[in-house]
């Protein structure tokens, strides 16, 4: 019997999860063999980690956590004692202060103050009474009626839009509800007073980390599938996938600058849905491809910096929503080790900017971004430069899926013609 060929496109979560669950159900089905391709140079997708001077980096940092317990066996079956609880702690930065994440009460009276806290408390009940019988279509209507607009100035508006590039109120009320679900002011009163366990998922005081980076799980998860026969392929760009009577035929990569083609049974990908339209060949009908110049993705940047000396903070990773720096968020991964390093030792510190391609932060040299980033740390007042010895940058093109107001209906043109292949399943982040 002829061997049915899997192809699987992306090395991150999603395409090895895909595989292992193709593994695992193998000897159920008729014979076929399993083919990962990926763009990058290691498999972990937005989660794969480098070593720089024997530090690890996150391409910012990715923890883990779960309330599935099939997934939490899953990665302790990949990294057994590898895999380690840690105690989060995390900070807001605004105002040139530092803000407890999870918020603590007395930590907002002391560092906001009274006055500021019955102003937010006032805000509150203003949106309560006020915006009680509106349905939110933009993240900021959502934000300013579940908490007011004082609190959304404050904890939400300045970050968001760093990380959007979008001012909030072009941000669809769906991705608020999605991504910040279960966190409201009941909820944080009863965290705050009675420190009862939060809902939102976001608010967990324990998460899991591998001993080596979040990309170590992944390296460790292909070399597993790889004794199972599974092929992973790296430095691959897939640039064309030929399609006839409703089936993908064919996929077209690069390596090496030489291009390959493979025929395809099942065709799983994780890449941007919007280059898969664009790589279809023969190309999709005008109307999809007019759907699929609408939708668009933030690019994301790491500086990622050695630094000696003492741990510049406490912090795995802090949020920075002050205006006067152009960083989302910086991180600590000294601190996200189950056993520390002794004072005088180098750390690996990430600052993490979200652009576009066309920004002018994106067209920096490296050495630039480098430089802009301490910078940056040193307005914060987090370090100095005489502290950070070395670095390198990490560019990420279509990172994360933009949710702007009305977005679905793009999306869901794309959706409809993707799915009239019977043998293409899409899957994943992008």
């Amino acid at each position: 019997m002829k061997s049915e060929q899997i192809v699987i496109i992306g090395g991150g979560p999603s395409g090895l999860g895909c595989a292992d669950r193709l593994v695992q159900i193998q000897k159920k089905l008729a014979p076929f063999t399993i083919r990962v391709i990926d763009k990058n140079d290691r498999v972990g997708g937005l989660a794969r980690t480098y070593t720089y001077k024997n530090l690890f980096f996150d391409i910012g940092p990715h923890r883990f956590y779960t309330k599935n317990n099939e997934v939490f066996r899953l990665w302790k079956r990949i990294l057994g004692a590898k895999f380690f609880r840690v105690k989060r702690f995390t900070r807001i930065f605004y105002k040139n202060q530092f803000f407890m994440y999870p918020l603590s009460l007395s930590d907002m009276i002391r560092k906001l103050g009274f006055v500021e806290l019955v102003r937010c408390f006032g805000w509150y009940i203003v949106a309560q009474v006020a915006l009680r019988k509106t349905t939110p279509k933009t993240f900021e209507e959502w934000i300013v009626k579940s908490f007011g607009k004082r609190l959304y100035e404050i904890f939400f508006k300045t970050y968001t839009e760093k990380i959007w590039g979008i001012p909030c109120s072009q941000i669809s009320a769906k991705w608020a509800a999605q991504r910040i679900k279960n966190l409201n002011i009941p909820e944080l009163i009863q965290t705050l007073i009675f420190r009862r366990p939060p809902k939102a998922k976001s608010l967990v005081d324990y998460f899991y980390y591998p001993s080596r980076g979040s990309g170590f799980l992944y390296e460790e998860w292909a070399k597993q599938l790889k004794r199972r026969s599974v092929k992973i392929t790296l430095n691959s760009k897939v640039v064309a996938l030929y399609h006839t009577q409703g089936k993908i035929t064919e996929i077209e990569y690069t390596y090496r600058g030489t291009r390959t083609r493979v025929a395809v049974d099942y065709l799983f990908s994780s890449m941007p849905l919007t280059t898969l339209i664009a790589s279809l060949s023969p190309k999709p009908p005008k109307r999809v491809l007019q759907a699929a110049k609408a939708l668009y993705y933030r690019d994301h940047i790491t500086v990622s910096l050695c630094v000696r000396g003492r741990s510049p903070f406490p912090d795995q990773w802090i949020y920075v929503h002050s205006p006067d720096v152009l960083m989302a968020r910086v991180s600590n991964y000294e601190n996200f080790k189950k056993t520390h390093s002794k004072d005088n030792a180098t750390h690996a510190i990430a600052v993490e900017y979200f652009v576009f391609s066309r920004d002018a932060l994106w067209k920096m040299s490296d050495f630039q971004l480098i430089e802009f980033a301490k910078k940056e740390l040193l307005t914060m007042n987090i370090m100095n430069n005489d502290d950070i010895v070395d670095g390198f940058v990490i560019r990420e093109t279509e990172s994360y899926p933009v949710y702007y107001v009305d977005h679905e209906k793009e999306f869901l043109i794309l959706k409809g013609y993707v799915e009239k292949f019977y043998n293409l399943q899409s899957m994943g982040r992008g």
